[in-house]
């Protein structure tokens, strides 16, 4: 929010310090070594407070939600509290309580330890995902679906304890046909606003492949069931004012809950709900974290809306397409280049890890396919390890 009249200090990991480029302009900085510590962030925030006097507190980011509900209720501030805040964040405390409200989401089982891993597997029964009991972006999920990926899974040096610390939790896999996400805004404890997608692929197979979604029509059925699942979920979490990140699946027996976040949603989902309704979700959700709601009224715009993120893979960078490789495409009304050659890229990669992304508009949702697909082929990059295409042989002049 560009408002000259906030004062603003900032709790925060050496790590994330490049993520805030003003820090120049704030009031004060302070470094702890995991914000996700509450005792940590609590004693540094008494001590800002020799100094100054707070109003709110904004936890903008999915490890700083706990923390931030955890200050208010200790210091007796308004906005989401902490045992609020908690559960949207901790998967197993987000489930419990979906289960106590009559809502259907996968059977699950807390992992307490590393050492745990193997045994509560076969207790819970395969196939099964497992991750961490605290994690978005479809980080670190696995698929586990026999007794070797059990053993691979269960390894210290494995991709999920290499990755993470306990606990994790562990679900049933869900056979489902499709995956959506609804993204909201709540005042009072009431849905004053829900926009309703469909994935393209769903995140966790969407990693390593073109992925994104596209909204569908508000006057439709799906779009209506899904809209009522997010209102009884808002309320069976006990929120009051934010926004709101749903993600549910449709199998054969109905749809299923997957998570609800109180945060904007990732990926090219700000930017649609700014072109499909006008609707800026960080304003708003920055608007409710400050209890300052903002007054909005959607303006829906005409089609159908989508983002299409374009993946990466470990390696060095050699050639990304330029930023219009799709001008002839109408249906592409903006294109986000987000690397260069020359980019390495390592690490933890998330659904949300790409190289570039398409923002589209289309008359109908029966067009979405057929554009994925023309896109995904027109959209290559380059990475310095791949193999070079063989030569074409010059053909033999004809014999006369």
């Amino acid at each position: 929010m560009q408002d000259p009249s906030l004062r603003l200090s900032l709790v925060t990991e050496p790590g994330c310090l490049p993520d805030y480029p003003d820090t120049a302009g704030m009031e004060s900085v302070t470094l702890v070594e995991n914000v996700q510590n509450l005792d940590e962030v609590r004693h540094a925030t008494l001590d800002l407070m020799n100094r100054y006097t707070f109003d709110a507190v904004v936890g903008p980011a999915e490890s700083s939600i706990p923390t931030a509900g955890y200050l208010r209720s200790y210091l007796g501030m308004p906005g989401i509290p902490f045992d609020v805040a908690h559960a949207f964040c901790n998967k197993n405390a987000m489930k419990a309580r979906l289960r106590r409200a009559g809502l259907a989401v996968a059977r699950c089982t807390l992992v307490p330890s590393a050492e745990s891993v193997g045994p509560f597997l076969r207790k819970h029964g395969l196939p099964a995902v497992i991750k961490p009991a605290w994690g978005d972006g479809a980080a670190n999920v696995h698929v586990v679906r026999d007794e070797s990926d059990i053993t691979g899974i269960s390894r210290p040096d494995g991709p999920l304890l290499s990755n993470d610390e306990a606990p994790f939790l562990i679900e049933d896999f869900v056979e489902f046909e499709d995956e959506y996400h609804c993204d909201g805004l709540v005042r009072d404890g009431e849905v004053r606003f829900v926009s309703v997608s469909k994935y393209t692929r769903p995140p966790l197979r969407g990693k390593g492949s073109v992925f994104g979604s596209h909204t569908l029509p508000a006057d439709g059925d799906e779009a209506r069931e899904l809209a009522e699942l997010h209102g009884e979920v808002v309320r069976a979490m006990g929120l009051s004012d934010s926004v709101t990140h749903l993600e549910a699946f449709r199998t054969r027996d109905g749809l299923v809950v997957g998570e609800i976040a109180c945060r904007p949603g990732g990926g090219g989902i700000p930017q649609t709900l700014r072109r499909a309704y006008g609707f800026d979700v960080w304003e708003h959700f920055l608007a409710t974290e400050l209890n300052r709601p903002l007054e909005w009224t959607p303006d829906a715009a005409e089609g159908i809306f989508a983002f299409l993120m374009f993946p990466v893979r470990p390696g060095v960078v050699r050639r990304v397409p330029d930023p219009d490789v799709f001008a002839d495409f109408p249906e592409v009304e903006k294109v986000d280049i987000k690397i260069g050659p020359g980019a390495r890229i390592s690490g933890m990669l998330y659904s949300t890890s790409m190289a570039g992304m398409a923002h589209c508009r289309v008359d109908s949702v029966d067009r979405i396919p057929g554009l994925v697909s023309a896109l995904e082929k027109r959209f290559v990059v380059e990475y310095e390890d791949d193999e070079p295409e063989p030569r074409s042989q010059p053909r033999p002049e004809p014999t006369p």
